[in-house]
């Protein structure tokens, strides 16, 4: 250490200024006031993670999340606290619009809505005949014994064959976890990518039964301690999702927070960790922690300068699959775009062989995406199933959107945001990725691994694990993730 360097002494540094490390370094702040018990280190030269916005020329285009689904009392309470769950005029808050509920869903060409009631999925044309009838049988299948007998870890494809039938699977299921995941439905485990349907399953037995369970309270008073909000409520904010991590790092301590910062080494000690880290003007700092939270994407950890014994550990979890997706948001004259935009986006099945995975009707989500007379569309595409798509150039886009939307003329507005590493995987093989976890952890005392590739990738379950790893480190326990909000 040189004479110049700074020293830093806290009982937590939290590496990753994305959503879960702020929310771990909120609710550390939010138990322990003033008192500097957190450091936050980021490479980057701000907050947030992949949860940017970017406003231009009236239009508003999200690099990651386009809204938050808060159906979690922990995450309602959070952003009250922060000021930002209110709707209200002079507030950042904004309530989605009651037609972003209507979800589309292209077969032979058409986007076509998605039924939202019991008499609509027998009244669309999304499914057959027999597929309705097979999804009516879905209350009389057992639960899956495979595990049990050997076979293993069940897929979501696998799952929804079984207990819904294949026509669901294609025609709904299978777009609906493109959207969500950009995966291979028959390479996610239900277990862990869809752990909400799983329990249903094993808790009523039935998905239908358990649903119905649900939407009528059953659910919540047959177990008190649920931190389960219903109804759950879809947001985003006036300034776009960014306004979300900026208002934690800006009710977090300003000494706390350390942008553009290069990590030099990290050392395992008999009080903790020691670690020496570089700023933006060169200056070498050094802090002592009693605890570490690394909350980098899982292909990042191979970057971090571990020691080896970590780096072995962690090697399955660096080889997690993160499929590329690239979000390309688009604006136009209203009068360019044929379709009535009224829903929350389309999602396009495996067989129509399109080049996106979706697109998002942004401005039909939410006011102030669009100046007057236009509106925004969001088309990701990529994925696991097609990765090259990621790569996709603006006419193969705009001759897709003129078949599925009719959209005619140049668009009045670009933004394009690739991720080349896009979303975690939860693979059939995804427990041994959580057993190599605890594992490091347990062999590497005050480490803690978090993010969007542990508990859930949605930013609700991040917000969750974020706050409760931070309460029982504020608690000096040694904490699990807490389970995913979805």
């Amino acid at each position: 250490m040189g004479a110049s360097d700074l020293e830093h002494s806290a009982d937590t540094a939290i590496i990753g200024a994305g959503i879960t490390g702020l929310c771990v370094a909120h609710s550390l702040h939010t138990a322990a006031g003033d008192q500097k018990t957190f450091q936050l280190i980021e490479s980057a030269n701000k907050v947030g993670g992949a949860i940017q916005t970017t406003l231009a020329e009236g239009y508003l285009a999200e690099h990651g999340p386009n809204s938050i689904l808060v159906k979690d009392k922990r995450v309602a309470a959070m952003l009250d606290q922060l000021g930002l769950h209110e709707v209200k005029l002079d507030n950042e808050a904004l309530a989605a619009r009651s037609e972003a509920h209507k979800r589309y869903i292209v077969q032979g060409g058409v986007p076509l809505a998605m039924p939202s009631s019991p008499l609509g999925i027998f009244k669309t044309p999304l499914f057959s005949l027999g597929g309705k009838l097979r999804l009516a049988l879905e209350p009389f299948i057992g639960r899956y014994k495979g595990r049990e007998q050997g076979q293993g870890e069940e897929s979501f494809a696998d799952f929804v064959r079984r207990r819904l039938g294949p026509d669901i699977l294609e025609s709904a299921a299978g777009p609906f976890v493109s959207g969500i995941y950009a995966g291979d439905p028959e390479n996610l485990s239900v277990r862990h990518a869809f752990p909400r349907l799983w329990q249903l399953e094993n808790r009523y037995r039935s998905v239908i039964l358990g649903a119905i369970a649900m939407q009528s309270g059953r659910d919540n008073k047959s177990n008190p301690n649920s931190n389960r909000l219903a109804p759950a409520r879809m947001l985003s904010f006036r300034s776009g999702m960014h306004a979300m991590p900026k208002a934690i790092a800006d009710s977090l301590p300003t000494a706390s927070i350390q942008l553009n910062s290069k990590l030099q080494s990290i050392t395992p000690n008999d009080d903790g960790w020691t670690l020496v880290w570089t700023d933006s003007s060169a200056q070498q700092h050094t802090g002592h922690y009693q605890n570490l939270v690394l909350t980098t994407p899982p292909h990042r950890l191979a970057t971090l300068p571990l020691p080896a014994s970590a780096h072995d550990a962690l090697k399955p979890v660096v080889a997690m699959q993160s499929p590329p997706v690239t979000s390309l948001v688009l604006g136009f004259k209203r009068e360019d775009v044929a379709h009535p935009l009224d829903g929350f986006g389309m999602l396009i099945k495996q067989s129509e062989k399109s080049p996106l995975l979706g697109v998002l009707f942004s401005s039909s989500m939410f006011d102030g995406r669009a100046p007057a007379g236009h509106v925004t569309l969001t088309c990701m595409m990529g994925g696991t199933m097609h990765p090259e798509y990621a790569q996709n150039d603006d006419q193969t886009v705009l001759d897709e959107l003129g078949k599925l939307l009719g959209v005619k003329g140049a668009p009045t507005f670009r933004h394009q945001t690739s991720w080349p590493q896009a979303i975690p995987q939860y693979s059939l093989d995804y427990q041994d990725k959580l057993d190599a976890m605890a594992s490091c952890e347990k062999a590497h005392p005050g480490l803690h691994l978090a993010g969007n590739y542990r508990g859930g990738i949605s930013v609700g379950d991040c917000i969750v694990n974020g706050l409760a790893l931070g309460e029982k480190l504020a608690r000096h326990e040694h904490p699990r993730p807490a389970s995913p909000a979805s």
